[in-house]
């Protein structure tokens, strides 16, 4: 635990030297304004304290993978620690990349420097849930003024003279507008609402060909009280609990999932939610292209429920019912192309300047007045709203605000 702790500690400052780029837009392969460059600088200025030694490090594991950093810092307990497991499920939840996968530590740091403003590390939730900041959000846009449609959902981006000129609703209606900010996946926007004629092929094909395939199921339990964990601790909304008791364990769900197999015991992690009664629960390593059959959802479920027993006090009683969602009702539900909540993969060539992908990576896309907000752009993934802050500076710096 003690060496575990220190590097997690280690990890945390590192993070934080890189958390500066997070709330600003990527550098870019070309010419940066001035304010670019004072970023970039400041960024160095904080890798640079963190010393000779621990920057060589920081240079040394970046694009290995999280199974050879817990070997090399934590030693034999590197596949039998849960806390090895713990750390080999953060540095992959979300994506289709196992732990021994190559570059899995950059997404790691990545995470935690999103977060490095909320503690060493740490992993954080809105207070009361994602469905409390949408509403938040909601209210402050209202008290600002802006007009919130509901059920108004677009066919289509209009394009007049090479620029956008508003959308046209499934009901037929146009709304006019010079500027679109669309939070909406990459491929939805692009190559279905804009439409391919008004991209040129190598575009289009960077935007066919981006990794987002999605390897997380989520199911809820309705539950019929709060549940004990294993040791009688009672469950709080604050709570996070995670199961990977191993890399071990972690390794073999992926391979299972990169098959097409449902695995036996998928590492997962869980959130309660009390004041609905339910248990939300991540499942990791979820097979994204599986067709699934009524058989094949279950089997997921009690798999799921066997490793929630090992650390919940008779899980199964208090489940009053649950609802499973797929990679595929993901992608469906929510138009996601491979259904990956990050949108595209978190890994190394799909960060920074190249998120989502080259030539569409600083908000603006190729029409004029049209604008990407969404997890895939950088930052990328979880809720943390940079994308749509950084989005939303890069349009008033174009209108000159």
């Amino acid at each position: 635990a003690a060496r575990f702790a220190d590097m997690h500690a280690r990890l945390a400052r590192q993070a934080a030297a890189l958390s500066g780029m997070i709330t600003r837009e990527p550098p870019g392969f070309g010419s940066n304004g001035w304010g670019q460059l004072l970023a970039l600088g400041k960024t160095a200025l904080k890798l640079r304290g963190l010393g000779k030694s621990e920057l060589r490090e920081l240079m040394r594991i970046a694009l290995s993978n999280v199974a050879d950093l817990a070997s090399d810092e934590l030693g034999d307990m590197s596949d039998g620690g849960a806390l090895a497991g713990m750390l080999a499920l953060d540095a992959t939840l979300g994506g289709a990349m196992g732990p021994r996968s190559p570059g899995t530590v950059l997404p790691l740091l990545w995470r935690m420097a999103a977060e490095s403003g909320f503690g060493k590390g740490v992993r954080a939730m809105p207070t009361g849930g994602p469905q409390a900041l949408v509403q938040a959000l909601s209210d402050a846009a209202s008290r600002a003024g802006v007009q919130v449609h509901m059920d108004a959902r677009v066919a289509a981006i209009l394009v007049e003279q090479d620029r956008v000129a508003g959308v046209r609703l499934e009901s037929g209606k146009i709304v006019r507008a010079p500027r679109i900010v669309s939070g909406a996946a990459p491929g939805p926007t692009l190559l279905g609402l804009l439409g391919v004629k008004h991209l040129d092929a190598e575009f289009v094909r960077r935007c066919r060909t981006v990794a987002n395939n999605g390897m997380v199921a989520r199911i809820d339990f309705d539950l019929k009280d709060i549940p004990l964990a294993v040791g009688s601790t009672r469950l709080e909304d604050h709570h996070r609990l995670v199961v990977a008791p191993d890399i071990a364990m972690v390794e073999r769900a992926f391979n299972r999932a990169k098959y097409g197999d449902v695995p036996d015991a998928p590492p997962l992690e869980a959130h309660l939610d009390s004041a609905r009664g339910r248990l939300e629960v991540s499942v990791q390593f979820v097979p994204a292209k599986a067709k699934w059959s009524d058989k094949m959802r279950k089997s997921l479920e009690e798999a799921v429920l066997a490793q929630l027993a090992t650390a919940i006090t008779d899980i199964r009683r208090l489940v009053r019912s649950s609802r499973i969602m797929t990679p595929t009702d993901i992608e469906m539900e929510y138009f996601l192309p491979g259904g990956h909540w990050h949108h595209v993969e978190f890994r190394v060539d799909q960060l920074l300047m190249l998120r989502p992908f080259d030539g569409a990576a600083h908000y603006r896309m190729p029409v004029g007045g049209l604008y990407l907000c969404s997890a895939a752009t950088h930052p990328g993934g979880d809720i943390s709203g940079a994308p749509g802050f950084n989005a939303a500076n890069v349009v008033l710096a174009d209108v000159g605000l």
